[in-house]
């Protein structure tokens, strides 16, 4: 089933038409009841008029001393009139009223209305004129009116008397009708002549600005940003164009705008691109500055191993050795002198000195070298060492965060042995915190400004109690792949600074380890404030 489809200029005419015609419908029914209630009116003045001429007549010309020419008058009027249907003239007499003359001789005798009148069903019983009474009422389905009116003689009272007349209330007439069907038509011609009127106002005032914006917005649509709507004049679809070709502008502007953003946007990603290029230069830089630190801690600490055994090794060789050396001599003064046996003893002694000079070189080959030290900036110090294992800790999902006290004064270090310590404590809290925590570095300064603290602090498995006493034993360790060399060097390496290193005990979750130094004369000239940053976030896989 096919459905109709109005564009808006019909639905707008037909509503327009609609209404017209309704508004037709309804103003022909008003004028109908309008026109027959003036009709009515003025029939009923009317007839009350033609009464009262009677009476006059009645009285001026002494009908009641001849009633056939009263007679004749009331059938005139009649004749004329085909809305009387009665007429019924009383007179008064000593015996009451007296039927005079009436129009019916065989019917119903009409009433004589005066105040005290019984009123109708309406209650309409209507007193106009003096002397003049009326009233509606109904005979055989069809609405009357009885009119009543006095008359009076003043020169012969006993002429006075009344006449009643019965009148048909009904309006439809041919004149009425016809009045109707007039101005049903006047009012249909007005209502075609608006509605094309209308259309045509329409087609002028709205359908062309209309027009002209829908080609303005097919032309936007198809990619046409210089499109614009023609701005007719000043009203509603005016606004519309002139709002249509704002937005266009705002939308040109914008456009403009992303092509400079997207320029920008291209360069900002030329220059990003080499920025992680140099960023990632600088962190394979980094990873390989930090494999080459760890191999050096390594090789410290195998070094270490190795001093620790030759060290034994020169102390178990070494006593024997020197009491074969001191019987040897002896040896030699009480055996008698040949050149065989002093030849004898002198290789033996040669061998035995050959010995000792090979465990003293391997004892100065194991030997950490002495730490040289320099003023040095404490905090500036530990951002790089931060910076540097920045990629292992977010390897390892690990934050730091830091509180570097400012203006915190220099102390004499040795940066590369500092920085084997501090990768000490960092390995030995990344081992502690297999699934990730916290790693808190703190440095501050004594009252006096003579000594400088940094304390680490992780969220790892901590210490047990009874471990306290061997954390800096050599070949002591927890770990299952250590070797147990890592604190008893960063101890070293502090007492060499002279400062100390300890194992704070707390009460709370991880490990505290504490690092004193002393100051230098001089002050360190940082102005930086205190620094509380995450430098290593967490990662989404596990070491």
């Amino acid at each position: 089933m096919m459905r109709l489809r109005f564009n808006f200029q019909w639905k707008l005419l037909l509503l327009a038409a609609s209404t017209m015609t309704l508004i037709l419908l309804i103003s022909s029914y008003l004028h109908g009841l309008i026109t027959s209630a003036l009709v009515e009116d003025y029939r009923y003045n009317n007839a009350i008029s033609q009464v009262i001429t009677l009476a006059k007549r009645t009285a001026t010309h002494d009908y009641f001393s001849t009633p056939a020419d009263l007679q004749q008058e009331m059938q005139l009027i009649l004749s004329s009139r085909r809305d009387f249907k009665q007429l019924d003239v009383y007179q008064r007499t000593a015996q009451g009223l007296q039927l005079v003359a009436t129009t019916a001789p065989n019917g119903t005798r009409l009433p004589v209305l005066d105040a005290s009148a019984p009123d109708n069903e309406f209650g309409e019983l209507d007193h106009p004129l003096p002397e003049v009474f009326s009233r509606e009422t109904e005979r055989n389905g069809v609405r009357h009116w009885e009119i009543t009116v006095a008359i009076n003689d003043r020169d012969d009272p006993k002429d006075n008397g009344y006449i009643s007349a019965l009148v048909t209330k009904s309006s439809q007439s041919e004149f009425v009708a016809r009045l109707q069907r007039q101005h049903a038509f006047v009012l249909t011609g007005a209502v075609l002549t608006s509605v094309a009127l209308f259309y045509a106002l329409f087609a002028l005032f709205f359908r062309r600005p209309a027009r002209d914006i829908m080609q303005a917005m097919a032309l936007a649509r198809s990619g046409d940003l210089a499109a614009r709507a023609r701005i007719r004049r000043e009203d509603e679809l005016g606004e519309i164009a002139r709002s249509f070709n704002s937005l266009m502008d705002e939308i040109s502007e914008r456009h403009r705008e992303r092509e400079r953003l997207l320029a920008q946007i291209s360069g900002f990603n030329e220059r990003l691109r080499q920025e992680v290029e140099r960023a990632t230069q600088q962190a394979r830089l980094a990873n390989e500055q930090l494999l080459r630190m760890q191999q050096q801690l390594a090789q410290s600490e195998r070094l270490a191993v190795v001093g620790q055994i030759a060290a034994s090794l020169a102390h178990e060789i070494g006593t024997p050795l020197n009491a074969i050396s001191g019987h040897l001599k002896l040896l030699a003064r009480a055996v008698p002198q040949n050149a065989e046996t002093e030849r004898r003893f002198q290789i033996i002694q040669t061998q035995l000195d050959f010995i000792v000079g090979i465990v003293r070189k391997l004892l100065a080959r194991a030997h950490r070298p002495r730490s040289v030290l320099r003023p040095t900036d404490l905090n500036a110090l530990i951002r790089d060492l931060l910076w540097l294992v920045k990629p292992t800790l977010d390897e390892h999902r690990i934050a730091t965060s830091t509180t570097l006290a400012p203006r915190l004064p220099c102390v004499q270090l040795d940066r590369d042995a500092f920085r084997q310590v501090f990768l000490n404590l960092v390995n030995n809290s990344i081992d502690a915190m297999p699934d990730g925590g916290q790693l808190e570095i703190t440095t501050s300064s004594s009252a006096d400004r003579k000594t400088v603290e940094i304390l680490f602090r992780d969220t790892g498995m901590g210490i047990a109690p009874e471990d306290f006493d061997h954390l800096f034993e050599p070949m002591w360790t927890t770990k299952p792949s250590g070797s147990g060399f890592g604190l008893a060097i960063a101890r070293e390496i502090m007492r060499e600074h002279g400062g100390q290193i300890e194992a704070v005990p707390h009460a709370g979750r991880g490990a505290i380890f504490r690092l004193t130094l002393p100051a230098a004369d001089a002050p360190a000239d940082d102005d930086s404030e205190e620094i509380n940053a995450d430098v290593a976030s967490s990662t989404h896989h596990r070491r």
